[in-house]
């Protein structure tokens, strides 16, 4: 078994934008993990296009929060609303790249939301995005930004956050012993440079007598980067045990191989929609 850790040099970030409060809490950790790295960060606001054919429609209207009279929704208030949300998106975006001295470009694209962050996305080293959008009716469910950031055709390392939350430590990565798994160990290690602690490892080891193994694995991993380990295992793995076993731990960030025997078919869709901490999810 191959115990070297890979050492990742993250240089270019994309984080999808949209002014939400998800989007913010995306903007903060892209920052961080740009000055963290030294990568070069790239902002990226789509005006989505399926809004401004909808206003197209004679039949939409709007009616007013207060006067509850209904309006036609005409296209020039829907340019107008965007390029006001574009400025303040890009002032709040070089303002906070600015501050950490982070070499950044700003983005402004017209189209369909999803095809224009993976265009975007397709020669990043990580995709940053928020949870969720707009929609005041989500509750935990993640949104289609979020969505589409889980499929193939996105970038190896793609973290969702939500508002409220921040990446930081401890780390907690799961790990089935898997070369996915031994990623994810590789991962959580460049993100722990210049830090101090631990990183949790949750074992998905489906029987106790797997446990030791896969311990001494993960721990030989780690030691490949001079970081300790610590370990809890689940003996039976299935999304809902694992879920727990998650809320369980005292963890400001999960770190989490996508493509495992686990996570067969929306699987782990459910477990995001779960899971309240910043995520990192490792292809």
């Amino acid at each position: 078994m191959n115990t070297q850790g890979q050492r990742y040099n993250i240089r270019r970030i994309v984080v999808a934008l949209d002014a939400s409060p998800h989007s913010y809490a995306a903007l903060e950790a892209a920052v961080r993990m740009a000055a963290h790295f030294g990568a070069e960060l790239l902002g990226l606001y789509v005006e989505d296009i399926n809004i401004l054919r909808l206003a197209e429609l004679p039949f939409v209207r709007e009616v007013g929060s207060f006067s509850t009279t209904s309006r036609r929704v005409e296209s020039q208030d829907i340019e107008r609303q965007l390029r006001l949300r574009t400025l303040t998106i890009q002032r709040k975006f070089i303002s906070l790249a600015t501050q950490q001295q982070v070499q950044q470009t700003f983005r402004v694209t017209r189209g369909t939301v999803v095809t224009e962050i993976r265009e975007a996305a397709a020669e990043a080293d990580v995709l940053i995005v928020g949870k969720a959008g707009w929609s005041k009716i989500s509750g935990r469910r993640l949104g289609s930004t979020a969505r589409a950031a889980y499929s193939d055709d996105t970038p190896d390392l793609t973290v969702i956050l939500q508002d409220g939350t921040r990446l930081g430590t401890p780390l907690l990565v799961v790990y089935d012993g898997s070369p996915l798994g031994q990623k994810a160990l590789d991962v959580a290690a460049a993100l722990m440079q210049t830090r101090t602690g631990p990183i949790h490892v949750l074992l998905l080891a489906d029987g106790q007598m797997r446990v030791s193994g896969l311990q001494a694995a993960a721990a030989a991993r780690l030691q490949a980067h001079d970081i300790a380990g610590r370990y809890r295992a689940l003996t039976e793995s299935n999304v809902p045990k694992l879920a727990r076993a998650i809320q369980c731990e005292d963890s400001a960030t999960l770190i989490i191989p996508v493509r495992i025997a686990l996570f067969q078919e929306d699987a782990l869709l459910d477990l995001l929609e779960e899971v309240d901490v910043p995520i990192l999810l490792v292809r």
